[in-house]
């Protein structure tokens, strides 16, 4: 175990994996502590209009991170030999299946989150009105982009403490899972 461990494939595996770990982590924590709050200080239509532009780019970055996390961690799994593991029940039992189904979990949460706030909430917050809107169309547009931005906040704060979470799992899985 020993070689393989050593080998360069699985270090460029393992680099790749916790690169997706970090750029999730990183862009989550930078857009709900930092960029967000600030976005209060500028005026409202530029507010806007950055939210608008940055969150797309902002989604892209966190589903590719998700799909890296995806395919690099079976990817790493399958080189240190554990993957037919996944299929075996007494296998989640041991340390290291709890701490991987911990991650697993947690990797399922975020997906679902992502889903939510890219193809539910987002597409609600950024709206687009007719020019020749009536005053209450505006206004029922502006309180219901209000609500979902609350829950787009509530779920972006669970992405940041799940995916830090993770990290935390993700360095019981370096040192052979759980202690028990």
């Amino acid at each position: 175990m020993k070689e393989a461990a050593g080998s360069l494939d699985l270090q460029i595996l393992a680099a790749f994996h916790m690169l997706f770990a970090a750029v999730f982590v990183g862009s989550n924590v930078f857009l709900d502590f930092l960029l967000t709050p600030r976005l209060d200080l500028i005026p409202p239509g530029q507010a806007a209009r950055l939210g608008d532009k940055l969150g797309t780019d902002f989604a892209w970055l966190n589903w590719i991170a998700l799909m890296g996390s995806a395919l690099s961690g079976p990817l790493l799994l399958w080189r240190l030999g554990n993957f037919s593991s996944l299929f075996d029940p007494s296998f989640y039992i041991t340390g290291y299946g709890a701490a991987l189904a911990t991650m697993m979990t947690i990797w399922f949460t975020l997906i679902i989150t992502a889903a939510i706030l890219t193809f539910y909430l987002r597409p609600r917050v950024v709206v687009k009105l007719p020019y020749d809107a009536t005053r209450q169309q505006v206004e029922g547009s502006r309180t219901d982009a209000i609500n979902y931005a609350g829950w787009m906040k509530t779920l972006a704060r669970y992405n940041v403490y799940a995916s830090c979470l993770a990290i935390v799992v993700g360095g019981f899985l370096r040192f052979g899972g759980y202690p028990f």
